[in-house]
């Protein structure tokens, strides 16, 4: 970290160390909101870049946002509309509510979607992506007048990368333990969720296995359940996580 002489970079580096000592999804979860809380960003949410047709709450780690917030902003497919993440897709770099804001114009619903957030409590706020082999996870932010001054927003950026992580891994870990008191997958299931994770369509699956695409329906639906799933996105994630796959 070059910023690691000032404020910022003492205190990231701390937090990392901290964090690193932590394995309980609940005390990974008080430490990165805790920190999340000391640049003015309380609302914090960890999740994943959803796809097409893809439920955004069931993409969820981590979240201190309102849920009556959570629930509006999926209900007005507002994943599509939010100006904020349409220039994530873009460009896959950190971004605040302020840069979007200034960069260009914003259409009406566009600012519908940044007033509606300022009545749930934000007037500004961060997303940092987070590049992973199953997707982009995203660290989102905001609050009432957040300090995202140049040195935050570096050192946010650090924060934000160790934070998903290990959420992500303390969320792993107690899935893991949940997982030995489940059924794992059957070998044919492992097979289709691996062409499955490699973007096959049921239909390109059942050819490649000579079986029907019924069939392979059947075994990607069984997965999921067992998985504790409602997508294939996740389905896949789980599968990894658990070792059931390998890529």
């Amino acid at each position: 970290m070059a910023f690691s002489g000032d404020e910022y970079g003492r205190r990231t580096i701390d937090f990392v160390e901290r964090l690193q000592r932590l394995s309980a999804f609940e005390d990974v979860k008080a430490l990165v909101v805790g920190e999340f809380v000391w640049y003015g960003l309380p609302l914090v949410t960890s999740w994943s870049m959803p796809g097409p047709g893809e439920d955004p709450k069931a993409l969820v780690e981590c979240n201190t946002r309102p849920q009556e917030f959570i629930n509006h902003y999926v209900e007005q497919n507002y994943v599509e509309k939010d100006p904020v993440l349409t220039e994530v897709r873009r460009t896959l770099a950190t971004v605040t509510w302020h840069d979007v804001q200034m960069k260009r114009r914003l259409g009406k619903t566009e600012r519908a979607v940044m007033n509606e957030a300022r009545e749930f409590g934000a007037d500004d706020g961060i997303v940092v992506p987070i590049i992973m082999k199953s997707g982009v996870g995203l660290l989102s932010a905001c609050g009432r007048l957040p300090n995202l001054s140049p040195r935050a927003r570096a050192a946010l950026e650090n924060v934000a990368i160790y934070s998903h992580q290990a959420l992500s891994r303390a969320a792993n870990r107690e899935g893991r333990q949940r997982q030995q008191t489940n059924t794992p997958l059957t070998p044919r299931e492992r097979e289709i969720m691996t062409w499955v994770a490699t973007g096959k369509s049921d239909d390109e699956i059942a050819d490649i296995l000579n079986i029907g695409r019924e069939t392979v329906t059947t075994h990607v639906e069984n997965a999921k359940r067992k998985l504790g799933a409602v997508h294939r996105t996740y389905a896949i994630v789980q599968a990894l996580r658990f070792g059931e796959i390998a890529l």
